[in-house]
């Protein structure tokens, strides 16, 4: 009897569908991926390695022993002229960040009055020139393109009548008015600012929205626009208004008014609310939630974008403290990204694509605890992460290149044995830095497969991956059999500097050998190649676990195909 002949098994769409932690590994498709931790899916749908985390910055004390600081909250300043700055919350100052000097340099603003700042977890916004920023317990603060002050050292300053200290947590820029809300004595009212002066609460066209007839015993947590409209989000209720632009004169014939009320329904993190496109994205007690398009109508449908990790995500929120946790739209990537304060791990929402569910797909990042950003800006060049741990205080980095770079400060050198060992020194400051790229770990698993022959054994002959690039990426392919929990493992190399093939003519070696590329001397560089491993033993299903070891390039995973034998039914 002739032997029976080896059978391809194609596992392709690998993990387009993201992460889903909820459901069992076995009951979920094959494109479903259980683990996918610091990897992204490209713009071709692979899943790819992401981008490292580039410390760009000095600390902030630039000392080397210094570890106390945490960069709580990024903001950037726009002025009309097209200035950008921006500014970092930490410890109890805010920070300007000097672009000019090699790392950047932060530097402690000064404020008027002398008032006493006692944290960094500010919320910042643009208005008719101006920054602004709020946070709870403390009062408000002004930049106006030169200078810091206290907002109640604005010129004509006027805090809203009636209130004795004026300490909002949130604040908005829109509709030619500053918004805000949630302060000590009154945390269901919103003030809004005269038209056009953000530091004038009382007078003018000045006033208030009092939610007590609106709501029952809630509390502001965010503001924001959307369609032209005011969105309030409590704790438990979402409130939604009419026209604000009219809202100085709401007595009277005004089109400003109440559109919608969603009960049950609101935002526990303040800076979990951003805008995406024809939507609002938050964190409500169930988990991340979508206000739809649909604002405008009597129906108001909201949806859960964390069903695939709806339980991890609830139990971060119950265990973690909800003032710290930091969301950004990152128009690079499309994508909402997501950190809880104390976690080594960053949710990342795709936008791009869609699961069968009509949601966003998952991945993660995850980061050691010096690394763990603790805060996020996107503009237009980067997106910046904040930093805040042992030998990491005060720091700020881009999400850039693929290696985690580190600056160490090299103390007690002088500028010349700095520059003679190939550091950084920068004179501003009077330290010498070095500059350490990190490799990182990317991992994903699969659930278990069948490749549509349940219940039939396929003995394992040979594991064939085309990757794009990864230039010095070490891989460890791992795969479980039959629901096993110890797995079978071969490394191999990503190199791809020779080129790739398009096609399986490539000088490849045999079958069952040392996993090498095939090679083209007529492919350019970076373009697929293939990597073959040897595989042993029969399983009824099979699952596979790819560990990459991110050394300066990235790596993306576009096919897998096992060869197999078929066995017997079992």
């Amino acid at each position: 009897m002739a032997a029976k002949p080896l059978q391809p098994l194609v596992l392709d769409s690998i993990g387009i569908y993201g992460l889903n932690r909820q459901s069992s590994a076995a009951s979920l498709e094959p494109q479903w991926l259980t683990t996918a931790n610091n990897v992204m899916l490209d713009e071709k749908g692979r899943v790819s390695t992401r981008k490292g985390i580039k410390q760009v910055t000095n600390n902030i004390t630039t000392s080397a022993t210094s570890n106390t600081l945490i960069v709580k909250s990024l903001g950037e300043y726009r002025s009309t002229t097209g200035v950008k700055t921006i500014f970092a919350g930490a410890g109890a100052n805010v920070y300007k960040m000097n672009t000019a000097t090699n790392p950047y340099t932060l530097t402690a603003q000064s404020f008027s009055g002398g008032t006493t700042k006692t944290d960094g977890n500010w919320q910042f916004t643009n208005f008719n020139n101006q920054f602004y920023g709020v946070q709870a317990s403390n009062q408000p603060i002004n930049y106006s393109g030169s200078a810091w002050l206290d907002l109640e050292d604005v010129g004509s300053y006027a805090k809203p009548s009636g209130v004795t200290t004026f300490t909002p947590s949130c604040v908005l820029g829109e509709y030619g008015r500053l918004f805000t809300g949630n302060i000590g004595e009154n945390r269901d009212v919103v003030y809004y600012s005269d038209l056009l002066i953000g530091h004038k609460f009382q007078g003018g066209s000045s006033g208030a929205i009092d939610l007590k007839g609106v709501w029952a015993g809630d509390e502001i947590v965010s503001l924001n626009s959307f369609m032209g409209k005011l969105v309030i989000f409590g704790k438990n209720n979402i409130v939604v208004y009419d026209n604000p632009w009219d809202v100085a004169v709401a007595d009277s014939s005004s089109t400003f008014r109440l559109n919608e009320v969603i009960e049950g329904v609101g935002c526990v993190a303040r800076d979990s609310v951003q805008l995406i496109g024809d939507d609002i994205v938050f964190l409500s007690s169930s988990g991340v939630r979508s206000l739809s398009r649909t604002l405008v109508q009597d129906k108001m449908p909201l949806t859960d974008l964390s069903l695939a990790i709806k339980d991890e995500i609830r139990t971060n929120i119950i265990t973690g403290n909800m003032e710290g946790v930091k969301a950004q739209y990152d128009l690079s990537t499309g994508s909402y990204i997501l950190g809880f304060p104390g976690k080594n791990v960053v949710y990342v929402f795709d936008f791009k694509a869609q699961t069968p569910d009509g949601v966003p797909r998952i991945t993660t990042w995850n980061f050691d605890s010096k690394k763990n950003p603790k805060s996020f800006l996107s503009t237009d060049t980067f997106l910046y992460c904040g930093l805040g741990a042992a030998n990491y205080d005060g720091r700020v980095a881009t999400y850039d290149g693929y290696y985690d770079v580190e600056k160490t400060v090299i103390a007690g050198v002088n500028q010349t044995t700095c520059v003679n060992a190939g550091d950084t020194w920068e004179g501003t400051s009077s330290v010498c830095f070095r500059t350490v790229n990190n490799t990182y770990q990317s991992d994903f698993k699969t659930v278990w497969l069948d490749f549509e022959q349940p219940g039939i054994s396929k003995f394992l002959k040979r594991f064939l991956g085309i990757w794009s690039g990864g230039k010095n990426t070490n891989v460890t392919l791992n795969w479980y059999r039959d629901y096993k929990v110890a797995p079978t493992s071969a490394n191999f190399n990503l190199d791809p500097t020779t080129g790739g093939v398009n096609s399986l003519w490539g000088n490849s070696t045999s079958l069952y050998s040392t996993p090498q590329q095939a090679k083209s001397k007529y492919a350019p560089a970076f373009q697929p190649a293939e990597y073959k491993v040897s595989m042993s033993k029969a399983a009824k299903v099979v699952r596979l676990e790819i560990i990459q070891t991110v050394a300066g390039f990235k790596a993306a995973l576009q096919n897998i195909t096992i060869w197999a034998k078929q066995g017997k039914i079992r």
